[in-house]
């Protein structure tokens, strides 16, 4: 007789209800430290904000010093003196008196930094109140780039380990700017090296990873994501670095004390902001568990006790697990089977009624699973049929309109050996197009085609265009999708070269279609017919360009997307062999334009390699 599973662990569960005082231990333990949490979190904020204000002094302070220098008119005519100077004797005058004026902002700003110019033609000039500093070789065009591209304004380098040059000891902000469109000058751009000790303090850090009065750590990005300075050492700040790139998004409009960060092992509460003035990122991180350490240490006392409720415990946890649990995990293994698409698995009948109605519930769902599953394969067989059934049989009818009314001028001109020529080739266009021997050709049969195609094409147009054909004997032999290249070489013709004044006194159009195999890393794609093997690791790349009017490059996307309102059935064409091929090889192949207009136009596409199986071949 089946029971309830509430009714046969009332009486056990009853005696085990001295776990919610368990529980409130832990909800007590965790409101505290939700409090002290909140608390450092405020604390965090303010010193973050203050850190923030003083980066941006910093910055604002060498950013004021670099746009007096480089309005400095003085020093701009001290710069063109030197970058005209022809020979030593001038160059070096000009040098001393660059190192006079720079000698006297450097002594009015009281700073430990370096100035190098950029001139034109090349040349550069480098000053430095220390020993060594960067070059002007070390300042290439890529550093002040986006200085030269703002003239005037002030460009913040990403960078606090200065330049080439510049001492590994501290960080140093660089500050790029190039002067004024408006003042002319031999100066391109000013580079301004400085030393910040505010950073080596924050470098320095106030954490000391280990009491609960230290102080937290701070770590700064740059606007790469790269870590600038870090008063976190050893093997946990690189790791740190990442999780707080990744994290800044998701804090930075959050409340800090739900911002934590995990890295190395250990947890942080992180409070992250932004520099606006430099795009640069601050996070101000404590160590969680250092935080809580205190309290943790306290709730060892606790563990006796828990041991004395564990043991209690245990006897209903094997009575759990092997009346309840156990039929669980089997469900849960059986549910893993299921969602692998394995359709027969089938769960065993269960003695308790709850777990009984589950295994009805399940098994049924496997039954309508299966069920739908064969529905819905049905109904995609039918429906890519007949999309694919629809695509190969879809023709321009203005060509087979245009070709019948060539026939018959021709007949009444009474060329007869002309008439059998124009409708041999007819026919096998039409025999190609209509053909229901499968949705596969070879190659060189889908190029005589074409061949045949273009001869009556020449009837039609005259003499305005010719084909060429580069393809191995080899690659001839590789199978593509029937009528293919038809709608390709179509719109060559029709938007290439039927235009009456294309070729008019000029030269005459070519067609060229080429074909090889290429080594490419592409998936190996389901043949549609049972006798073609796919190759791995090869592509067929078919080219077809022509030298006739070209398009632009929206109304190549136009035409392969099929979103042209005029255009003709050609345009529609070409992009009925786009879906065609994505529905049989999948999107990592297809067709692309490369056109210009007046010049050329190249459709290249890129398909797998299919070979006619051995047997295939014997009886072909």
């Amino acid at each position: 007789m089946q029971v309830t599973l509430s009714r046969r662990f009332s009486a056990a569960f009853v005696v085990i209800v001295v776990l919610p005082s368990v529980v409130i231990l832990v909800v007590l333990a965790r409101s505290y430290q939700g409090a002290l949490y909140a608390t450092i979190a405020r604390q965090d904020a303010a010193t973050t904000a203050q850190v923030v204000h003083n980066i941006g002094a910093e910055t604002d302070a060498v950013s004021l010093f670099a746009a007096a220098l480089v309005h400095d008119r003085e020093l701009g005519a001290l710069a063109d003196a030197y970058a005209a100077a022809d020979d030593q004797a001038a160059q070096f005058r000009a040098g001393r008196a660059l190192d006079d004026k720079l000698v006297s902002f450097f002594s009015f700003s009281n700073r430990l930094g370096a100035v190098v110019l950029r001139l034109t033609g090349g040349r550069g000039y480098r000053y430095a109140n220390y020993t060594g500093g960067p070059s002007p070789a070390d300042v290439d065009r890529s550093v002040v780039a986006e200085a030269i591209a703002a003239p005037g304004q002030i460009a913040v380098l990403d960078t606090l380990d200065g330049l080439a040059g510049t001492p590994d000891a501290g960080h140093w902000i660089a500050i790029a700017v190039a002067p004024a469109s408006d003042e002319p000058s031999a100066l391109e751009a000013l580079v301004l090296v400085v030393r910040v000790p505010y950073f080596d303090a924050l470098a320095a850090g106030q954490g000391k990873g280990g009491g609960p009065d230290s102080g937290p750590d701070v770590m700064m990005l740059g606007r790469a994501g790269q870590p600038l300075l870090s008063s976190v050492r050893g093997p946990a700040a690189a790791a740190l670095a990442a999780r707080v790139r990744g994290a800044r998004t998701a804090c930075g409009d959050e409340d800090p004390a739900a911002c934590q960060v995990h890295a190395a092992g250990r947890r942080w509460l992180a409070t992250i902001r932004p520099v606006a003035s430099t795009g640069w990122t601050v996070a101000v991180l404590s160590d969680a568990v250092a935080l809580t350490r205190r309290a943790t240490r306290y709730q060892w006392y606790l563990y006796p006790a828990l041991a004395l409720l564990a043991l209690a415990f245990l006897a209903y946890a094997r009575l759990f697990v092997a009346r309840v649990a156990a039929p669980i995990r089997a469900m849960i293994g059986h549910m893993a089977r299921l969602g692998s698409g394995d359709l027969g698995v089938r769960a065993a009948p269960q003695p308790i009624r709850e777990l009984a109605e589950l295994t009805r519930g399940f098994n049924h769902m496997v039954d309508e699973s299966r069920r739908l599953a064969a529905e819905r394969d049905l109904s995609e067989r039918e429906r890519l049929s007949a999309e694919l059934d629809a695509l190969r049989y879809q023709i321009d009818p203005h060509f087979v309109v245009n070709t019948l009314s060539s026939i018959r001028l021709m007949a009444s001109a009474a060329r007869a050996d002309a008439i059998a020529t124009m409708t041999r080739d007819l026919m096998r266009v039409l025999a190609d197009s209509y053909s229901s021997a499968g949705v596969l050709n070879e190659l060189s049969r889908e190029l005589a085609t074409v061949t045949a195609y273009v001869d009556l094409m020449k009837v039609r147009f005259g003499e305005r265009f010719e084909l060429e054909l580069a393809v191995d004997p080899d690659v001839g032999s590789a199978l593509v999708l029937r009528m293919i290249l038809q709608p390709i070489v179509e719109n060559s013709i029709l938007h290439g070269f039927a235009d009456a004044q294309v070729g008019r006194g000029a030269r005459r159009g070519t067609i060229r279609i080429t074909a090889r195999w290429e080594a490419r890393d592409v998936p190996v794609a389901a043949a549609p017919e049972p006798w073609a093997v796919p190759v791995a690791g090869r592509a067929l790349v078919i080219e077809v360009r022509d030298n006739g009017a070209g398009m632009t490059a929206d109304r190549a996307a136009e035409v392969v997307a099929c979103r042209a309102t005029r255009g003709g059935l050609s345009r529609i064409g070409v992009a009925n062999v786009q879906r065609r091929i994505r529905l049989h090889f999948g999107d990592r192949f297809g067709l692309a334009i490369d056109s210009e207009r007046g010049a050329f136009t190249r459709v290249q596409l890129v398909l797998p390699v299919l070979l006619r199986a051995p047997a295939e071949s014997s009886h072909a």
